[in-house]
C-alpha cells in the first residue's frame, strides 16, 4: 500500500463516523490453474460486492463505485444493527449481497428487481418475497482496530471471533476451504456456481488494487461491458433490438459483439429509458460496427453484465445472453479478462448416435400433418376464457416431424392442422451435457406425455424459467407473455396479486406446451388456480424439502407421517416426486376454496406433522434455524402467485429428472427420485396410467377440519 494511501485509511478509520470515501475493495485478478499449498479457497459469489460499514448509529453498504445500497437491503441493515448491538462495536466487513432461493444464494439475476428500487413500501415487501443476505468474507475494522495490515489468516480468525456465531440468514460467514481448490472447483462445476476465489493465507488487504494474491477461477464466460447503442426492434418486439456491446482499453472503447436474449419485456423497456437519454449522434466504438437494424449510438455509460458461450477468433461474443444491469460499477473500470479455467463445450457424435443412446424414442419415423389434438376452429388464435375439453391426443406425427427437423439441422416448422403451426429451432442443442439429452429429445418427451400433462396445465397461467442454452447456461424467469406470441399459443390477460394487468401463457393444447419448450423452458410449472377463478385455488400443496444433512428416506418417513395426519382428518392426497430432493403432496380442494383457506389447511397439516415429529420435520422459515437433518415442511408455497414444479414435468437438474407421480404404496425406504428422468418415465407413465389426474378429480370435503 502507499503512503499516501495508508494515511488516507488511518484517518478514515479514525473518524468516529465512519468514512467510506477513502476506502475500496480489494480485486481478484484472474487465474487460470488452481494453485498449491498456501492458498484457501472461497465459492465466487453471484451479488453485489460491497463494504459493510457498521456502527451504533449508521449502516452503510458501499458499492465499488461509492454507491450505498443500505436503504435497498434493510434486511440486511437490520441483521447488522443487531451485530453491532451484541458486539458493542463498529466493524468494516467486506462481502457480497446475494439473492436467496429456498433460503441459498442465487444467482446475480434474482437481484434485478431490487438494485434499483426507491419506493419505501416495495423494498419492504421484497426484502419479504425475495430475501438477500449479505456473505461476508473479510474484515478490515475491529472497533478502533484497523486489520488492513494483517495477514488473511488474522483476519479470518478476528471475522468468526466476531461474526462467526453471530449468523443469521441475512448475515453468514462465507465457506473458506484451505489447500483444496481442486475438490471446491469440481463442487462448483456441479452445483453451477459462477467460479470459485483462491487468496493466499499470508496475504495482506490491499485497498483498491487487483492483486495475485486473490485470483478468480472462472467456470463460465461471464463478464461486464458497457453499452455503446443499440438497434431497433424488429417486428413487434418493444423499444430494443440488441445492445451493442464493448470494454474500454484505455480511453478507446471496443466493440465486441451484440445481445439481444435473455431479456423480459420490463428489462427491455428500463433498458430504453436508461439509453434513450444518453443518445449522441456518432459511435462512441473504436470502429463502427454494422448493423442489421439502425443503431442508435450512447454514450458509453450503462455497464451490462452478459453470458456467453466462448470468445471467437476475432474477438467477438458468441452466443451472448443478457443478465442484467451493474449500477455498482463504473464504465471506465470495464476492461477485458483473460481466460480462466472455463470448459470449452464438445459436441461429439452425430443425432443418430445420441437417438441411439437414448430410451426417448419416436414412435414415427417420418413426418405427417395428422392432427394432434380435436380442438374447434376456434382455437387456432387467442383462446377465450374457458375450459377446452381434452381428448385422446395422436402425438406419433408430431414426434416423427421433431426427429426429422433435429437430423435436418434442427429448425423447420411443426403442422399440427387446423391450419395450427409453430416454427421451431436449433432442436439439435444440447440441453443435458452429461446425458447428451438435446432440446428434440425434450420436445418429443413432452409430446409423448402431453395425454398425462395437458390436463394438469389446462387453463392455468404458467410461469417459465427459460435455459436457453441448456442447463448449464444461463436461466431467467418469464411470467408475462411477449407480443411476439404465435397465434396458436394461448395468451390470456390476468390481473395479478400486485393489481397489475399482465399477459400470460395459459396452458391448453401440445402447441402452446412446446412453444414454452422452443422458448428454452425445461420444466412447465402452472399456477395453484386457474384463469377463470385466480382468487381460488384448485389444491394445496405440501412441499417437503430436506435439510443439507437429511436422506431421502428422511423425506419418505415425513411424508408416511404427513399421510397419517391426512388420513386423521379424513382427507385423501396425491404424492409425487419434485424432480430434485424432496417430495411434493397435494390435497385437491373443493370449488371456490380461497387461496388463503388453502394455504391454511396446509398450515393445519404441517404443524400437525411437525409438533407430533420435531425430530424429523420442522415448518421453522429460517434455514439457519432448522436442524440440518430435519425435512422442512413447507406450506407457505400456496401463496398466490408461487409456483412448484409441475407434475410429469423434466427439471433443470442433471440427469434430467422428471417430476413423477407415486403410488403411496410407492414410499420404500430406497425409493430414489434420480430413477425417473427424460429416458425412462414416459414408459412408466404409459405402463402405470395417469395416476395424478385419476387422484386429483376426487375433491376433498374441508368440514373436518373446521
Amino acid at each position: 500500500m502507499t503512503a499516501t494511501r495508508t494515511r488516507k485509511v488511518e484517518a478514515a478509520l479514525s473518524q468516529p463516523k465512519l468514512s467510506f470515501k477513502a476506502l475500496e475493495p480489494m480485486y481478484a485478478s484472474i487465474g487460470t490453474e488452481i494453485p498449491g499449498k498456501g492458498w484457501t479457497f472461497e465459492p465466487k459469489y453471484d451479488g453485489i460486492r460491497v463494504l459493510a460499514y457498521v456502527s451504533s448509529t449508521d449502516m452503510k453498504l458501499i458499492t465499488r463505485n461509492g454507491k450505498d445500497k443500505a436503504a435497498q437491503f434493510p434486511e440486511i441493515v437490520g441483521a447488522l444493527k443487531r451485530l453491532a448491538s451484541e458486539t458493542r462495536r463498529s466493524f468494516i466487513l467486506d462481502g457480497e449481497i446475494v439473492a436467496l432461493v429456498h433460503g441459498e444464494p442465487a444467482r446475480f439475476q434474482e437481484l434485478q428487481s431490487r438494485m434499483h428500487l426507491k419506493e419505501t413500501h416495495l423494498i419492504q415487501r421484497l426484502s419479504v418475497e425475495t430475501p438477500a443476505a449479505l456473505i461476508l468474507f473479510d474484515i478490515l475494522l475491529d472497533g478502533d482496530e484497523a486489520l488492513i495490515p494483517e495477514l488473511w489468516t488474522e483476519r479470518r480468525t478476528r471475522l468468526l471471533k466476531r461474526v462467526g456465531k453471530r449468523t443469521s440468514t441475512h448475515l453468514r460467514v462465507t465457506d473458506s476451504i484451505e489447500d483444496d481448490g481442486k475438490k471446491m472447483l469440481e463442487k462448483a462445476r456441479r452445483q453451477g456456481w459462477e467460479g470459485i476465489i483462491a487468496k493466499r493465507i499470508d496475504s495482506r488487504y490491499e485497498p483498491g488494487k487487483r492483486t495475485r494474491s486473490w485470483l478468480k477461477l472462472k467456470i463460465e464466460f461471464r463478464e461486464e461491458f458497457v453499452v455503446g447503442g443499440y438497434t431497433e426492434p424488429r417486428n413487434s418486439r418493444e423499444h430494443i433490438g440488441a445492445l451493442l456491446l464493448g470494454y474500454f482499453d484505455g480511453d478507446r472503447l471496443i466493440y465486441v459483439g451484440h445481445t439481444g436474449g435473455g431479456f423480459t419485456r420490463e428489462e427491455l423497456n428500463d433498458m430504453y429509458k436508461r439509453l434513450k437519454p444518453l443518445e449522441r449522434r456518432t459511435s462512441p466504438f473504436e470502429e463502427t460496427p454494422k448493423t442489421n437494424e439502425k443503431a442508435h449510438w450512447v454514450k458509453p455509460e450503462v455497464v451490462v453484465e452478459v453470458k456467453f458461450s466462448e470468445w471467437t477468433a476475432d474477438r467477438r461474443l458468441r452466443q451472448p445472453i443478457f443478465v442484467g444491469a451493474r449500477d455498482d460499477k463504473d464504465a471506465k473500470d470495464v476492461g477485458i479478462e483473460a481466460p480462466s479455467v472455463q470448459r470449452k463445450t464438445i459436441r461429439d457424435g452425430t443425432i443418430a448416435k445420441r437417438r441411439a443412446r437414448l430410451s426417448v424414442n419416436a414412435r414415427a419415423k417420418s413426418p405427417s400433418n395428422t392432427s394432434d389434438a380435436k380442438t374447434s376452429a376456434s382455437n387456432a388464435g387467442r383462446s377465450r376464457i374457458g375450459s377446452v375439453k381434452q381428448s385422446k391426443i395422436d402425438t406419433s406425427g408430431t414426434i416423427g416431424q421433431l426427429s426429422a427437423i433435429e437430423e435436418a439441422g434442427g429448425d423447420g416448422i411443426l403442422d399440427f392442422g387446423h391450419g395450427k403451426t409453430l416454427k421451431v429451432s436449433n432442436l439439435d442443442k444440447v440441453f443435458f451435457p452429461k446425458e447428451k439429452y438435446t432440446k428434440g429429445d425434450l420436445m418429443r418427451y413432452y409430446a409423448r406425455v402431453a395425454d398425462f400433462i395437458l390436463p394438469a396445465i389446462q387453463d392455468r397461467p404458467l410461469v417459465l424459467k427459460r435455459f436457453p442454452n441448456g442447463i448449464d447456461g444461463e436461466g431467467f424467469y418469464q411470467h408475462k407473455a411477449s407480443e411476439t406470441t404465435p397465434l396458436g399459443v394461448r395468451v390470456e390477460v390476468i390481473t395479478t396479486e400486485d393489481g397489475e394487468k399482465q399477459p400470460r401463457i395459459v396452458g391448453r393444447d401440445l402447441l402452446t406446451l412446446l412453444y414454452t419448450v422452443q422458448l428454452g423452458a425445461i420444466s412447465v410449472d402452472p399456477l395453484h388456480s386457474r384463469v377463470q377463478s385466480l382468487d381460488y385455488a384448485d389444491y394445496t400443496i405440501l412441499d417437503l424439502d430436506p435439510g443439507p444433512r437429511a436422506s431421502f428416506a428422511r423425506v419418505v418417513e415425513v411424508a408416511r407421517c404427513a399421510k397419517e395426519v391426512i388420513d386423521g382428518f379424513g382427507l385423501h392426497a396425491a404424492i409425487k416426486t419434485s424432480g430434485s430432493t424432496g417430495l411434493h403432496i397435494y390435497l385437491p380442494l373443493p370449488p371456490k376454496t380461497p387461496n388463503e383457506a388453502a394455504m391454511i389447511v396446509a398450515q393445519m397439516i404441517a404443524t400437525k406433522v411437525a409438533d407430533a415429529h420435531p425430530k424429523e420435520a420442522t415448518i421453522e422459515r429460517f434455514v439457519k434455524s432448522r436442524g440440518a437433518a430435519t425435512v422442512y415442511v413447507d406450506y407457505l408455497q400456496n401463496i398466490r402467485g408461487k409456483t412448484v414444479a409441475g407434475v410429469y414435468c423434466v427439471r433443470a437438474k442433471p440427469g434430467a429428472t422428471v417430476s413423477t407421480p407415486l403410488k403411496w404404496s410407492e414410499l420404500a425406504d430406497d425409493l430414489d427420485p434420480r430413477d425417473f428422468h427424460l429416458g425412462n418415465a414416459a414408459e412408466r407413465f404409459e405402463k402405470v396410467g395417469d395416476i395424478w389426474n385419476e387422484a386429483m378429480r376426487k375433491k376433498n370435503s374441508l368440514r373436518a377440519l373446521v
